[in-house]
């Protein structure tokens, strides 16, 4: 007696619970709850898998555990689809290699889909379950990296500002300006000490005292000095629009510093983790095996029911299954062939009236052709009469007119002679 636990385990196996019930599938009984059991196992495990990926990634339980097991539902149903669509076909002794190689083949490209989508199914679950596993060492990395975004920030954020370089420019020409016509002037100054103190040296006539030579040099001493101090106070009124225009672009410089520090102190998300992964994997090559082995174990999880039906070997279900399914084909060709049956008769039968009805259309087509003839022929016939009665009637008539001629005549003939003979 199968208890209510083997059941269920059976009708995960995606079996025929009343197949299996047969004295001749006992021994089947073990093998399909087994495969039943990894159908569950693998479906629970995709559902832990799915609902651990999505909140991973999205931080929500409310999220992650209805898709999680929705995601169980869809692995389950199709592991279970694919186990029971599996057809294990007999093999005879004596077929050879390439036939028996061409039957396993069919049942392994029934199940090439679940296998493939198995390696996808394994490669994005792997992903936030190595980043559990690895977390310290991505942790390290994505501060690594945020340091180093750091040194860059300024100069990425000075590229987007660039009115604070026109500024600075502007500020450091004005100084420039000031120092080229200070030096110019402190120059002319020192020339003119030089040419009242009566030294030798270019452009100084090395006569000393207060000559015409030295007055020259002092005007124009006193325009440079006068060119420089009207300079230094236009750049003045200048510097200080320009200094309180740098101010401000400062504050916004350092909040942007402080905005993007913050931002990147919190890029901990699903793909700066993932991008921290792929550069230990890079340069760590224990991690990028411990990566590509667990790819590989959670694939065999993920195929367990599948390989397990596909190197299973034919059991009594499956000759009891494919009796059934035969008999079944054959009931069902036998009633379409009954249906035919019934179709050809019946259209036999329509043919048949059809026939009938035809003849006895033409029938009365030649019937009333026949009479269209005689209505012709009594029609001609009937004219004829109508002429020659025509004929007799004026003949008559004729007649009758030429006795009253002569009638008359003879009566005129006898009152002339009466009157003579008197």
């Amino acid at each position: 007696m199968i208890n209510s636990v083997e059941k269920f385990l059976l009708i995960c196996s995606g079996a025929t619970v009343e197949i299996l019930e047969h004295p001749d599938c006992k021994t089947e009984l073990t093998r399909y709850r087994m495969i039943g059991a990894f159908v569950l196992l693998t479906a629970s495990f995709a559902a832990l898998s799915g609902g651990f990926a999505l909140y991973t990634g999205f931080k929500s339980v409310l999220l992650a555990i209805p898709i999680g097991l929705l995601w169980g539902a869809f692995i389950f149903t199709l592991d279970r689809f694919i186990v029971s669509s599996i057809r294990k076909k007999a093999v005879d002794a004596s077929e050879s290699f390439k036939e028996k190689l061409a039957s396993k083949s069919g049942e392994i490209m029934s199940a090439l889909p679940r296998l493939i989508m198995a390696i996808f199914i394994a490669v994005t679950v792997a992903v936030p379950l190595e980043l559990k596993y690895f977390q310290p060492e991505i942790t390290a990395q994505i501060a690594e990296n945020n340091i180093e975004a750091a040194k860059n920030g300024p100069d990425q954020i000075l590229k987007g500002m660039p009115e604070i370089a026109q500024r600075r420019e502007e500020l450091a020409k004005m100084d420039a300006d000031e120092k080229e016509l200070r030096a110019g002037t402190d120059q002319m100054r020192e020339k003119l000490f030089k040419e009242a103190a009566g030294e030798q040296g270019e452009g100084l006539t090395g006569v000393r005292g207060i000559g015409q030579f030295t007055r020259e040099r002092e005007a124009e001493l006193k325009k440079a000095e006068s060119k420089l101090d009207q300079v230094a106070a236009d750049n003045k009124a200048r510097r200080e629009k320009v200094t309180a225009r740098l101010d401000d672009l400062q504050v916004e410089f350092d909040q942007k510093i402080k905005a993007y520090n913050a931002t990147q102190a919190a890029r901990n998300g699903f793909l700066e983790q993932l991008k921290a992964l792929h550069q230990l994997a890079d340069k760590n090559e224990p991690i990028r095996n411990a990566t590509r082995f667990l790819i590989i174990l959670l694939s065999l999880i993920e195929t367990a029911p599948v390989l397990i039906k596909l190197l299973a070997r034919r059991g009594p279900y499956d000759d009891l299954l494919e009796a059934i399914e035969h008999k079944t084909h054959i009931r069902k060709k036998k009633e379409v062939s009954d249906f035919n049956s019934e179709i050809n008769k019946e259209l036999e039968r329509y043919d048949s009236v059809i026939e009938t009805r035809w003849l006895l259309e033409e029938q009365l087509r030649r019937s009333a052709l026949n009479l269209d003839q005689i209505e012709d022929l009594a029609s001609a016939d009937l004219r004829t009469a109508q002429s020659e009665i025509a004929q007799a009637a004026v003949a008559a008539w004729r007649r009758k007119e030429l006795r009253d001629i002569k009638g008359v005549m003879n009566e005129n003939g006898l009152h002339r002679a009466s009157g003579i003979s008197i």
